[in-house]
Parts: C-alpha cells; sequence; structure tokens
C-alpha cells in the first residue's frame, strides 16, 4: 500500500472543516496572552504525554503504512492547533506516535499534509487582501509569497527531521519555558 491523496484529504478535513466553522469565533475571542500560554502548555503536555505513553515498538514505520483511520484520528488531534499557541505539527506528530507511529511516519506525514495547508491559508490571505494588491505591488507580493513558502518548508522540514533525533520532549520543555518567560513578561 502506498499513502494515498485521498488519505491526506482526510487528515486535513477535520482540522479545515472545523476551522472554517469557528474562524470569526477563535479570531474575536481565542487571541490574546492568555490563551495562547494555555496552548503552549497543554501542547507540551500532549507532546510529553506521546512520549511517556508511545508503544516501545510504533507499528507503523513509513507513512505508507498509515490506514484511513489513522489519518482521520490524526485529523481530529489537528483540530486541537486551532487554538492559538498548539502547534499544528506538535499537535498531529504527537496524535500520530500516540496512535503507534514512528517520529518519522508522523513526522512525515505532518510535512505532508502540511503543504495544502500553507498553500491555503496563503490563498485566503490572498483572497482577503486582493483591494490592496496593485499592479506596482504584485512583483514584491509574488517574491514575498515565494519566499515565505519555500522558508517555511524548509523550516517545517528542518525541524520534522529533528524530531527523528531527539522525540518531542525537548519540544515541550521549551514550551513551557517560553510559557514561563511570557507569564513573567506580561502579568
Amino acid at each position: 500500500q502506498r499513502l494515498r491523496l485521498s488519505q491526506v484529504i482526510v487528515g486535513l478535513l477535520p482540522a479545515g472543516v472545523l476551522g472554517v466553522l469557528t474562524e470569526s469565533y477563535i479570531d474575536d475571542h481565542l487571541f490574546s496572552t492568555g490563551t495562547v500560554l494555555i496552548g503552549l502548555v497543554l501542547g507540551a503536555v500532549l507532546m510529553i504525554a506521546a512520549d511517556r505513553f508511545a508503544p516501545a515498538v510504533p507499528s507503523i514505520q513509513t507513512v505508507d503504512q498509515i490506514t484511513y483511520r489513522q489519518a482521520i484520528m490524526i485529523g481530529l488531534v489537528q483540530c486541537l492547533s486551532l487554538w492559538p499557541g498548539f502547534s499544528r505539527s506538535g499537535s498531529t506528530i504527537s496524535g500520530g506516535v500516540l496512535l503507534g507511529m514512528s517520529h518519522r511516519a508522523a513526522a512525515d506525514f505532518t510535512f505532508i499534509m502540511a503543504v495544502p495547508i500553507m498553500l491555503g491559508a496563503s490563498m485566503l490571505s490572498l483572497v482577503k487582501n486582493w483591494e490592496y494588491f496593485t499592479m506596482d505591488s504584485l512583483p514584491f507580493f509574488i517574491v514575498g509569497f515565494v519566499s515565505a513558502f519555500l522558508f517555511a518548508l524548509i523550516s517545517i522540514r528542518f525541524f520534522l527531521k529533528l524530531i527523528n533525533r531527539v522525540k518531542l520532549v525537548p519540544f515541550a520543555i521549551y514550551r513551557i519555558v517560553l510559557a514561563i518567560i511570557v507569564y513573567v513578561i506580561y502579568f
């Protein structure tokens, strides 16, 4: 079996649908320092739980072994990332690891799902801000878009390779330390 586009779509659907349905609520009510701190800490707890309670020998070693059930389950866990401060990649990798995937398989599936998410978010931003575009500014927007997209891909790929080596707990510790620093600064 090979990973199919339909499995990626199944993984994207839950957060995509929930995101569309709750976008205005999230924008209006969840973007505050306190809610981001909650997201940072809860995301860290999920990462620690994933490394702590993952099967000793993962049953899924590559993305080609991911089932539709696992794809939808990862998609449901990805819904947590709609909460500001709750990492999309952290939630999907943690969910995958808890479902019996190796860190590598979960990270690779997360990376594959990131590409359409980044393209979709970019297109949505383009549509929402269409009124600000002029022919004179178009080259700047194109260069900015391409640069941001490429940098995001490179950053995500680096992050996912790093997870294969160090697992999730170091990232969880980083998130907790960051939350403490932000809390001390703002409260």
